[in-house]
């Protein structure tokens, strides 16, 4: 039975520790997915590699060969499907996968040489050491657990470098360890193994916890962005509100002048008024027959349109509103944020259509279902930067626009936002879904 047993585990050792790689390497790429055929050639590359490593008679050889030319297995693979493109990027995740994979197995070595163990005990350790390796990986894996991101390690050079060293020393110490265990020149050292476990795991929360130090500063600047942009918003209302009370204050007295020249018969006055006041308002005033106002239920939509074609208007651009049936969608009402959304569409259209030679913005509500922004353009836009933090295609702007709309729609699953760039006109299609 034990001779079973013992050749059973000495086939099987090197499949689990090549499954245990290729699960926490896939892990730390983002939950990458690798195909059959990768997985199946990876492993049975992987399994080659352990076995050949474990025949070795020097056991120097026997604790680094394996474990370095698993790194560079795990390496070569995230190169060849151009999984992550920075080369010491993948040879960190490459490295702290292999420090993950041995770690259970050197535990559970340690120990059991701290104690007197049956034979028989000892290779059924070994083989419940490899499963719960597998099953720690797993665990992981299902928990849905996502490192760090390239661009973050591109970022932070100096930071990467450090990790990488740390590694990679790490690896090292780890197989000169196991060349003076196998010599008997080391019985183990649990706090080794806890030595070695603290030090992987700063190496993986460390740069999360900056990581997420900084996507929280990102965000507190934005929300400060944000509350600037929303006091902007008010103040425009708040001056839009008083020029119409002026107005409807001025009418007043053109009305009695209107009327002082009817009762006199004076058509010169009238005449006068007409042209130098009330022809002029009516060009400054959104027509209601363009506009179609009247078909939207929600007066905070309302509004903002108002303020927006009073702004396209001072900016020489065309703005029109299509709308043939009675517009009011429940799940939008007195979200502010979703109108400072719009808001942020409609300034993007109307500054993009502003440098355009045909100066238009068309703005589509339809059946309750759609918002769709149409603005002229001078050229097609990369669709891949737009929504990106910080960039902008305008100078001297801070690029939160876009990402704190795409922010918005990925927060609502009953809203879907579709862009579509075109050599002259910008698209911007925001879908609702009623449940």
């Amino acid at each position: 039975m034990f001779q079973v047993l013992n050749i059973f585990n000495v086939i099987t050792w090197p499949l689990f520790e090549s499954s245990v790689m290729l699960i926490w390497f896939s892990t730390l790429l983002g939950q990458h997915h690798f195909s059959k055929g990768t997985v199946v050639i990876a492993s049975m590359i992987l399994y080659v590699i352990n076995m050949i490593g474990n025949s070795f008679e020097s056991p120097l050889l026997r604790a680094s060969l394996a474990s370095t030319l698993s790194i560079g297995v795990l390496f070569y693979i995230g190169w060849r499907q151009s999984i992550i493109s920075s080369k010491r990027v993948l040879l960190l995740y490459a490295s702290v996968s292999s420090l993950l994979a041995y770690w259970v197995v050197n535990f559970e070595m340690t120990m059991t040489s701290l104690v007197s163990v049956p034979v028989f005990v000892q290779t059924s350790l070994d083989f419940l050491a490899n499963i719960l390796a597998v099953i720690l990986a797993l665990t992981f894996r299902r928990l849905q657990y996502e490192w760090l991101t390239e661009s973050f390690l591109d970022k932070h050079g100096i930071q990467l470098q450090i990790l990488l060293i740390s590694s990679l020393f790490l690896r090292i110490m780890n197989d000169l360890l196991a060349y003076f265990f196998a010599v008997q020149q080391f019985t183990g050292s649990i706090w080794w193994d806890f030595f070695l476990l603290s030090i992987i795991l700063a190496i993986i929360f460390v740069p999360v916890i900056s990581n997420q130090q900084e996507l929280l500063l990102d965000k507190i600047n934005q929300h400060d962005v944000e509350m600037a942009a929303s006091q902007s918003y008010t103040q425009q209302l708040e001056t839009k509100y008083s020029e119409f009370r002026f107005f409807k204050h001025d009418y007043k007295n053109i009305l009695a002048s209107l009327e002082y020249g009817i009762a006199s018969e004076n058509m010169s006055d009238i005449r006068s008024t007409y042209y130098s006041v009330i022809k002029k308002s009516n060009d400054t005033l959104p027509d209601p027959q363009i506009l179609n106002l009247k078909y939207i239920a929600d007066l905070n939509l309302k509004s903002l349109i108002l303020v927006k074609y009073q702004t396209a208007f001072e900016k020489s651009v065309s703005f029109n509103v299509e709308i043939n049936a009675f517009f009011d969608i429940v799940a939008i009402e007195n979200d502010v944020t979703f109108y400072r959304v719009i808001g942020i569409l409609l300034d993007n259209a109307i500054e993009s259509a502003e440098k355009a030679v045909k100066k238009t913005v068309t703005m589509l509500l339809t059946d309750c279902e759609e918002i769709v922004i149409i603005n002229s353009c001078t050229q097609r836009m990369d669709l891949t930067k737009i929504a990106k933090l910080g960039y902008s295609s305008k100078k001297n702007h801070s690029g939160f626009g876009l990402n704190f709309v795409q922010q918005y729609v990925n927060q609502h699953d009953n809203i879907e936002l579709t862009t579509i760039s075109e050599q002259h006109h910008f698209i911007q299609k925001m879908m609702f879904t009623v449940r």
